[in-house]
């Protein structure tokens, strides 16, 4: 069995880091990766190639290289290049991050995000080797693991400031729908209806700000729920189901398992072997979930 069945905790090892300048029109490649490497471009478009596949790598954005992987890069023609990078090892524990092929290649990151950070204090560990480094390079980069491949990123949550008035709007409908405490499925229909708007313009708002179709947002909201409910409670999947608005503990099962890699009570059994409540794909929707909960309490 994987370590995802033992629920082993995640191990990770940054083998070697840097800061490297390329002149004008240089090339580095193809190379075949023996483990995964960060790539922060700091100045420079680059032209990143990766199993034959081409990805616009702009300053500000952040790659991930994975092991097997046969890439190589083209550095801006016209000026320097420069770009900080970290190869690091996955030791145990990888079963508890979301599959590897839902993994992005490439992230920008925006203003005021937390990579950038991360990655700055993991140069300065790396460098003076304070009391208890070896355990803060790994959670540091553990952190900046999870962010790159759920795009959490930023440093102060702008589902406030940048969601579009609509989703708010929608968001007030599903609150009431669900005030009485029993999750219902909700149809495009209803919730485009209580937008004011089309079915496929309000598809369109939440595929732009959440990554997710609006039907598809209410689900994983509710197997965010049910999750919760299986991790805090001891209620019975049974009513885990009926509250979380499935039908019964049968599709229950088969959904939470699509989206969690495992049965309700399999995850139960883990989450009680010592493994940590796993991030969720579509972190925007999760928080916009967690928003509705802590106002409706």
């Amino acid at each position: 069995m994987g370590a995802h069945e033992h629920g082993e905790r995640l191990v990770i090892s940054v083998t070697h880091h840097g800061l490297a300048d390329y002149p004008p029109g240089a090339t580095f490649g193809p190379r075949t990766l023996r483990d995964f490497e960060f790539v922060w471009i700091v100045e420079g478009d680059v032209v990143w190639e990766a199993d034959g596949v081409e990805y616009p790598a702009p300053a500000g954005t952040v790659l991930l290289a994975r092991p097997g992987m046969r890439d190589g890069f083209r550095w801006d023609p016209r000026r320097r290049t420069r770009h900080g990078f970290f190869h690091f090892t996955l030791d145990a524990g990888a079963g508890s991050l979301p599959p590897q092929a839902n993994w992005p290649m490439t992230r920008r990151m925006p203003e005021g995000d937390i990579l950038r950070p991360l990655f700055h204090h993991l140069d300065w560990l790396r460098s003076t080797h304070p009391e208890g480094w070896k355990e803060l390079e790994a959670g540091a980069i553990h952190q900046a693991l999870l962010t790159f491949i759920t795009g959490s990123m930023s440093t102060a949550s702008d589902l406030g400031e940048g969601m579009h008035p609509l989703i708010h709007k929608v968001m007030a409908h599903v609150r009431k729908a669900w005030e009485g405490g029993r999750l219902v499925p909700l149809s495009l229909d209803g919730l485009s209806h209580a937008a004011g708007v089309s079915r496929a313009h309000l598809a369109r708002l939440f595929r732009e700000h959440l990554g997710a179709t609006p039907v598809e947002a209410m689900r994983i909201m509710r197997l965010d729920r049910a999750a919760s409910m299986l991790a805090r409670t001891n209620l019975a999947v049974q009513d885990i189901a009926d509250q979380c608005g499935f039908p019964n503990a049968f599709h229950f099962s088969r959904v939470f398992r699509e989206h969690y890699a495992c049965s309700p009570r399999e995850f139960r059994r883990k989450l009680a072997r010592g493994m940590d409540m796993p991030s969720i794909s579509l972190v925007r929707v999760r928080d916009l979930s967690t928003r509705m909960w802590r106002r409706a309490q």
